[in-house]
């Protein structure tokens, strides 16, 4: 304090402290510094001291009744409950009043950490199938059964209970199988699990690019207070969704050899819920899915932005460089910004949603066909013609490449070098249209 008083002379400064009595035993020192006073927090108020607070957090739900032999194992759940804390992270309003009070519920398996006790080894011991319950058992089955049933499924890629080992560790997921040609795992959650592990499982499979998605059985929303620990996690997981199976759901999975999932999300506080099949689902850059974002996808804000600076003469400047920055700096583009004007990628954006609209977008033209003719007639745009054809194809307008003057000008662009999905043109197709164009476009076997 004398170095805190010395620096700002002649100022009044305020001091807060918590009332630990070595604090309150310094009159002598208050009257040598008359511009310095002390404000003491209230007696049983550590809540009011932010530290205090996140130490009881990390002890209540990461540390009580565990043990550790080395400074790593103590950081390792402390870095998961941060990343479990980031994911639920809102506003707080002071202003309002207190909701009810949920206790806090330790799971029994913290006792399971003993002194030299990985994640990894607690897990096994947690999971390795003589803990499993006869209901985990039979999901996870029923739930390879329907994925094989799946047209969307790649034939013979269903696994169920069998290790996988990649070069960072191996897991042992409840399913697993290369669905719409991605690969895909499904982890059944019935009760609570460690933080850690859930963590740990989601860091293996984003690290090996492979979708995970949490399931769990006959799920009803809490009609007062918060969700079960044993929900919470996956609930974040997957950005405030929750999917869940029951016996309506195999049922109408089986019938319609799709497999259908009950999905379920908040809208303020509200719960609501759908049926919705495994191929409606969004998945983030994480590979976890969502039905209903708790915010728009990155694409769909852009793109709301981009349509919002359009004029008849297309992309306003002053905006179309901001908008061509974050394209960028988001998609990691090689070149700058010149450069996506040199490839008239604005004109390209444009044509895409004319396609998606069905009509022309922020252009002059009356339709369609005289859009397409406007833009490949421009030479350095034929590159463009493969990527244009098949999108058309994906949003039901295959029909007007049928114009002859259409036509012509795809002929004469078979000379010219189509770019690809790794091209800057394809990056920023795939990034702002992904539910038209994942899996299906800018490979080698389009043809023009």
């Amino acid at each position: 304090m004398n170095s805190v008083a010395a620096a700002f002379p002649g100022r009044k400064l305020h001091v807060i402290l918590d009332n630990l009595n070595t604090h309150k035993k310094n009159e002598p020192w208050l009257k040598a510094h008359p511009n310095v006073q002390f404000h003491f927090t209230p007696t049983s108020a550590s809540w009011l001291n932010q530290v205090e607070v996140w130490f009881s957090i990390l002890q209540g739900q990461s540390l009580s009744g565990t043990s550790f032999t080395s400074l790593s194992q103590l950081q390792e759940p402390h870095r998961c409950l941060r990343q479990r804390l980031q994911r639920q992270s809102r506003a707080l309003r002071l202003d309002q009043e207190k909701g009810p009070s949920t206790p806090f519920q330790r799971p029994p398996y913290h006792s399971a950490l003993i002194p030299s006790t990985s994640v990894d080894i607690i897990s096994a011991q947690q999971f390795d199938g003589a803990q499993e319950s006869p209901l985990h058992a039979k999901i996870k089955h029923i739930v390879g059964e329907l994925l094989a049933d799946d047209h969307r499924t790649t034939a013979g890629s269903v696994v169920v209970d069998e290790y996988l080992i990649q070069g960072n560790g191996r897991r042992r997921p409840d399913v697993r199988a290369i669905y719409d040609g991605l690969p895909l795992v499904v982890e059944v959650q019935l009760s609570t699990t460690q933080i850690p592990i859930i963590v740990q499982r989601e860091d293996f499979y984003e690290n090996a690019s492979i979708r995970l998605m949490w399931l769990t059985w006959n799920f009803e929303p809490p009609t007062n207070g918060r969700l079960l620990s044993s929900f919470e996690d996956i609930f974040y997981s997957h950005d405030k969704n929750l999917f869940s199976m029951d016996d309506e759901t195999i049922a109408l999975s089986k019938e319609k050899q799709d497999v259908i999932l009950r999905a379920f999300w908040m809208n303020g506080d509200a719960w609501l819920s759908k049926l919705a099949t495994l191929s409606d689902l969004n998945w983030n850059d994480g590979g976890r899915a969502n039905l209903v974002p708790s915010r728009p996808p990155w694409h769909h804000d852009f793109l709301s932005r981009w349509r919002g600076a359009l004029g008849e003469k297309g992309t306003k400047w002053k905006e179309r460089e901001a908008l061509f920055s974050e394209l960028v700096a988001k998609l990691k583009l090689p070149g700058d910004v010149d450069e996506l004007h040199a490839l008239d990628v604005d004109a390209l954006i444009n044509c895409m949603l004319s396609l998606v609209d069905g009509r022309p977008v922020g252009s002059r033209q009356q339709n369609l066909v005289e859009v397409l003719n406007s833009f490949l007639n421009v030479e350095r745009r034929q590159r463009y013609v493969r990527l244009i054809r098949t999108f058309a194809r994906l949003t039901n307008k295959e029909a007007v490449f049928e114009v002859q003057s259409i036509r012509n000008k795809i002929v004469k662009a078979r000379a010219v070098a189509q770019d690809d999905r790794e091209s800057v043109s394809g990056k920023i197709a795939l990034a702002l249209f992904p539910q038209c164009l994942s899996g299906n476009i800018l490979n080698h076997r389009n043809h023009l």
